[in-house]
């Protein structure tokens, strides 16, 4: 019986096409700079690997460990400079790209063939194999971003003052890095109309009822609550030296999913506007908050 014959080159373009595109889908999924001459020298070494995995008296290279050394390599040369978060989570995509692509590529034969003929791979499959990672790579960020990220990124708060709770859902901010002046903890940022409800009067009279930022200073210092006033400087685009009005909750509490954790005197910034567009969230947390929960 004749042996199937593999041509070299033909084994050299569709492992470069495929290494190429998974690194580009790996790079989407995790938000990172594409740099497309990276991506090239990575999937041509892949592709040279896998040329050299076709001799027979070179088993070794076709081993386990090895197969896991090349592709850590090829993350490497392909999206350094990465820390080693991110790594994990590159390493971890591109193994799930990878299989999903083969299972792709085995999968369509049997779609599609109605009349159940033994499979023989033919390089429609591979395509099918590189337009599924594509799709991956465009559609699969989008899904990311509006679905996967908020889902793990939002965290049930409750926060509370005295014999009054109030519960909100929070969103992880890493670029809050509000801190308070006399404790130098971190600051929570919640909407002022999540938390009216829950404030003394005289503190809600003063806040809304002032005219400008100068006359809410002065009536809140003589409010009931005056007690838990902070003052938290901040900057952002357009104003370089601001003040954002912030209360002291006695306790705040985070609910992760798989334990809640609890902060005493933590600050809670009032922001008068609305935070998310569409309600999913009313309080920003900064990362220092959630570190606790994840290192604990």
């Amino acid at each position: 019986m004749q042996e199937p014959r593999v041509y070299i080159d033909i084994t050299f373009i569709t492992n470069f096409c495929m290494d190429f595109i998974i690194l580009w889908a790996t790079a989407r999924l995790i938000k990172l700079e594409i740099r497309y001459m990276k991506l090239t020298l990575a999937a041509a070494l892949g592709a040279v690997y896998a040329c050299i995995c076709l001799f027979p008296h070179w088993k070794i290279v076709g081993s386990l460990p090895v197969k896991i050394s090349v592709s850590i390599i090829l993350l490497l040369i392909a999206l350094y400079p990465l820390s080693y978060t991110t790594f994990k989570k590159a390493l971890l995509y591109f193994y799930i790209i990878s299989f999903s692509a083969a299972g792709a590529a085995l999968a369509a034969p049997y779609l599609f063939d109605s009349a159940g003929h033994v499979f023989r791979f033919s390089y429609l499959w591979l395509l099918a194999a590189g337009v599924f990672v594509l799709t991956v790579g465009i559609a699969g960020e989008k899904y990311l971003k509006n679905h996967w990220l908020p889902s793990i990124l939002q965290y049930d708060v409750e926060m509370r003052f005295d014999d009054k709770r109030c519960q909100g859902r929070g969103f992880l901010d890493t670029g809050n890095s509000l801190r308070d002046p006399l404790t130098n903890q971190p600051v929570l940022v919640a909407e002022y109309e999540l938390l009216q409800e829950y404030l003394p009067e005289d503190f809600r009279r003063a806040v809304e009822e002032s005219n400008n930022e100068q006359e809410v200073l002065d009536a809140v210092t003589l409010s009931s609550w005056a007690h838990r006033l902070r003052l938290i400087p901040f900057q952002s685009i357009g104003k370089k030296n601001g003040v954002l009005l912030g209360i002291r909750a006695d306790e705040i509490t985070l609910a992760s999913g798989r334990k809640n954790i609890s902060y005493r005197n933590l600050v809670i910034g009032l922001y008068r506007d609305k935070l998310s567009r569409d309600g999913s969230f009313r309080l920003l947390i900064p990362a220092e908050v959630i570190n606790r929960i994840q290192e604990g």
